[in-house]
């Protein structure tokens, strides 16, 4: 075996466009700092001797119609930090290690060396973008950069994230990078002006805050990419990813990678029915699917990635005119927030080992101490609504963002502890104008850095309440009320963690839950066996309540409920926000899911008067867990389901996409049956106008 004997560009783009490919991204720079071109900037592959594997890669893409992005590895570069350990990035001791990689500063010499290797890129050869990866790599606390740091902020760099100034620490490296990348904007801009910039912005509520991604950074991207990989996020990400980058990019152009990998990234080759739920579930909500491959050591690529991915691509364009030119359709309006990501590094804990007994088949249930859940709060409210089958977009704090609120019927803030006037004056016009609003954990009890502060006015007078001290219970019971009871059941259910009182509370408002207290709180010296204490004493205590504000209305929740949606996995807490969904809701959505069918995803968009619906999955059949051998999540098989119904109001016809071409189906009163479904069903609705 000979390192890169078996490239073969034509051969390989051959593939590739057969496969059904219309874009690639091919490493120009990689993480070692090999260049796969000769550069005169930074260092070639060794194993090259001088050939020009770029730049034929670029001709056999473009002759068959493929475009080409250049691949830029920008804080990783092995060659670079070996050759100039002074440009190397100085890790801070909170965050530790930097990955697989030695780090470069962005304030070193280095950035003008990239920046130099970026511009001899775009001069020589005519790629379409680049794909300027690693951008998390901070924060760096050199001297460079704690000179700065003092320069502007007149004190010393944070090294603990429970500093009052590790906000600082965020921004200044947010700061950073958002300088670096309007550079490189600009070169590319000067030299290729039509080149797309496409930062990968793996910033979502899963990434620390403090490593320098923000959303601001996204008004730099021609095209939002973000990575949504299973193996390392569950099955539902790809879902969650989508979202977040396409509201992070305000409906631009974006992208989301999955992989070919079990593991990502290894050799491994992911079943073709995961295939397809990944790309399938990415390219209903309008996005770009991007597949991540790797090429053996030879520089081969592995061509059964292709023969499984040719029918993935050829459904994907075969529904191209139902995707393009498709405006999701707005109905709830889920709030995460760049300030609750940083809050998030502030306040929030890692999740804990587990506990007790090795003998244990699970751990103990985990009480969050936490001021800050945010990732937990988000993604299991997410998968709540997707499961409930409503549309669901994330919204941030962004002004283009906020301005959208009125297109809503519902919007639910989960474990926001900070909010802005700005943000406040939005929210309450939207539920005085009529809009519904769902409030579960603590709402705008700290400031922008985390300190604790009293609730803005206007925030509890549209609230009706305030929040009090945490309550010491760690293992409480919410109890139902009244015909809330009635509908959903008045069995004590269990909640992960404390609840905060809600005080001064308004006369208008309706308690629809109260907390039970456990028989006992578990300590060093008390415990129950083996995990929750059993539920005591009734109280009277409200943690979730309702009012009415000008024509819109309001629920609180003390409890949090998506986090423990996501946490105790059952869907006691899925049906709780549904609920509260419902009961603030001015109106139903457009379409509605006849029967409980969580593991399928309905994605709703409007093209002009028609109503596109999309249906991913139906009943994924996941790879069983082996005790003793930790696995990702995998599906092996996707079962198709005999029967599908669901209804739209206001629905003339409808029709089923099959073979790229619509066919009529019976509908009475809006209301359609599918039989036999496939894991990608496409439904037609002709609205009356």
């Amino acid at each position: 075996m000979t390192l890169l004997s078996g490239v073969q560009p034509e051969q390989d783009l051959e593939t590739l466009a057969t496969a059904g490919v219309d874009s690639v991204v091919l490493f120009a720079k990689c993480q070692y700092g090999n260049s796969y071109y000769p550069t005169a900037v930074g260092r070639t592959h060794g194993a090259l001797n001088g050939r020009d594997l770029f730049g034929e890669q670029i001709q056999a893409a473009h002759r068959r119609g493929i475009r080409v992005i250049a691949y830029f590895s920008n804080m990783w570069d092995t060659a670079a930090a070996g050759a100039n350990p002074d440009w190397r990035l100085v890790p801070s001791p909170a965050r530790g290690s930097t990955g697989r990689w030695p780090a470069l500063c962005l304030l070193s010499p280095y950035r003008s060396h990239a920046l130099r290797h970026v511009a001899e890129i775009a001069e020589r050869y005519p790629i379409d973008g680049l794909w300027s990866d690693i951008l998390t790599a901070g924060p760096c606390v050199c001297e460079r950069c704690e000179s700065l740091f003092r320069d502007r902020f007149g004190r010393a760099m944070p090294t603990d994230r429970r500093d009052p100034n590790w906000a600082d620490l965020i921004h200044f490296t947010q700061d950073i990078i958002k300088g670096y990348l309007a550079e490189q904007r600009d070169v590319l801009r000067s030299i290729r002006p039509q080149c797309a910039l496409i930062p990968n912005f793996y910033a979502t509520t899963f990434v620390d805050a403090v490593t320098g991604l923000s959303t601001s950074h996204l008004e730099l991207a021609d095209i939002g990419s973000s990575e949504g990989y299973t193996d390392w996020h569950g099955l539902g990400f790809p879902s969650f990813a989508a979202r977040y980058i396409s509201a992070g990019v305000n409906g631009r152009p974006s992208e989301v990678l999955v992989s070919r990998f079990v593991h990502t990234w290894d050799f491994t080759m992911r079943s073709e029915a995961q295939l397809r739920f990944e790309a399938f579930t990415v390219a209903a909500h309008g996005v770009t699917v991007s597949v991540d491959d790797q090429p053996y050591a030879t520089g081969a690529i592995e061509s059964e990635v292709y023969r499984r991915l040719t029918t993935v691509f050829q459904t994907i364009t075969e529904r191209a005119p139902w995707l393009e030119q498709a405006t999701p359709e707005r109905y709830v309006a889920l709030y995460a927030s760049q300030r609750a990501r940083e809050l998030e590094s502030i306040l929030g804990d890692d999740e804990r080992p587990p506990l007790g007994e090795q003998s244990a088949q699970f751990p103990p249930s985990e009480p969050r101490t936490a001021a800050s859940d945010l990732v937990a709060a988000v993604t299991g409210t997410y998968r709540s609504l997707v499961e409930a089958h409503f549309p669901v977009a994330i919204m941030d704090e962004r002004a283009e963002a906020l301005s959208n609120l009125k297109d809503f019927a519902v919007l639910v803030l989960p474990d926001v502890l900070s909010l802005s006037h700005s943000e406040i004056t939005a929210i309450d016009a939207f539920v005085r104008a009529g809009g519904g609003l769902v409030v579960t954990g603590e709402a705008g009890t700290r400031d922008a850095r985390g300190q604790q502060q009293e609730m803005h006015p206007t925030l509890t007078e549209l609230l009706g309440v305030r929040f009090g001290p945490a309550l010491d219970d760690p293992y409480p019971y919410i109890r139902l009320e009244g015909e809330w009871a009635e509908k959903l059941g008045s069995w004590p259910i269990p909640h992960y963690g404390r609840i905060p009182q809600l005080i001064d509370v308004a006369p208008d408002v309706t308690t629809l839950a109260t907390r039970i207290r456990s028989v006992l709180t578990t300590d060093e010296s008390t415990y129950w066996h083996n995990n929750q204490p059993a539920p005591g004493v009734t109280t009277l205590e409200p943690i979730i309540v309702e009012r009415s504000v000008g024509a819109g209305k309001v629920i609180v929740s003390a409890a949090r409920l998506g986090n423990n949606k996501a946490r105790q996995g059952h869907g006691t807490y899925r049906e709780l926000i549904t609920s509260l969904v419902q009961r603030v809701a001015p109106n139903p959505p457009t379409m509605e899911v006849v029967g409980a069918f969580p593991n399928t995803e309905v994605v709703v968009a409007r093209q002009q008067d028609r109503l596109i619906v999309h249906l991913v999955t139906g009943h994924p059949v996941v790879a069983l867990d082996v005790a003793g051998a930790a696995q990702p999540a995998a599906i092996e098989e996707v079962a198709r389901l005999s029967e599908f119904t669901l209804r739209v109001a206001g629905a003339l016809s409808a029709a089923r996409v099959v073979a790229g071409a619509e066919h009529n189906l019976p509908i009475d009163d809006g209301r359609v049956t599918l039989t036999n479904l496939t894991d990608w069903e496409t439904l037609v609705f002709r609205l009356n106008s």
